[in-house]
């Protein structure tokens, strides 16, 4: 203890432990929470575009958008900022830094859509039927399994759907679909 870089170098371990267990007891509580939400006008490409360029720095491969036509929705931005967020942290999770990630948003009848693609490991087909959205199932080492969970909340208390597709070694897609008309 009487060497100062040790010293340094434990309290900047300890900082860095202790904001690790605030992030996941602040993860964990949410679950326990009923979720408000806070509907306003928004645009689904200005919230893709936004979600894109704040993973700048964390995914090492690239991501490109590819943005329809999809009229203005009554949702909340920051709750779906956070389901994006999530989705665009597990793709690039999934890659690597020589894979590609694809936003895209479209409009179907009365939905709209925002998926994200990627090509990276892929997700067995047993793992989905059984675990998948299911709080505390994660395939990754150091992923605690409530953000899919989260995401699914989210999607669900605006009254829209959240859909997979994914081939093991192939990639995935997440489909987010939301009501252009609030029920």
């Amino acid at each position: 203890m009487d060497n100062p870089e040790f010293r340094a170098d434990a309290l900047r371990t300890l900082s860095q432990s202790v904001t690790k267990i605030n992030g996941m007891s602040s993860r964990l509580s949410m679950l326990s929470q009923k979720l408000e939400l806070n509907f306003n006008d928004m645009d689904l490409n200005e919230l893709a575009e936004e979600s894109v360029s704040d993973l700048k720095g964390y995914c090492s491969c690239p991501v490109s958008l590819n943005l329809g036509a999809v009229p203005v929705l009554s949702a909340d931005r920051g709750q779906l900022h956070k389901v994006l967020e999530n989705l665009l942290m597990n793709a690039c999770d999934a890659t690597g830094p020589d894979g590609k990630i694809i936003v895209e948003t479209s409009r179907h009848e009365n939905w709209a859509e925002v998926a994200v693609r990627d090509d990276g490991c892929g997700m067995s087909k047993d793992f989905m039927g059984k675990n998948l959205f299911r709080p505390f199932q994660t395939t990754k080492k150091k992923g605690m399994g409530i953000g899919l969970y989260h995401c699914k909340t989210i999607v669900e208390a605006h009254g829209g759907r959240i859909h997979v597709e994914s081939e093991e070694g192939k990639g995935t897609i997440f489909k987010v679909l939301l009501p252009l008309q609030r029920q």
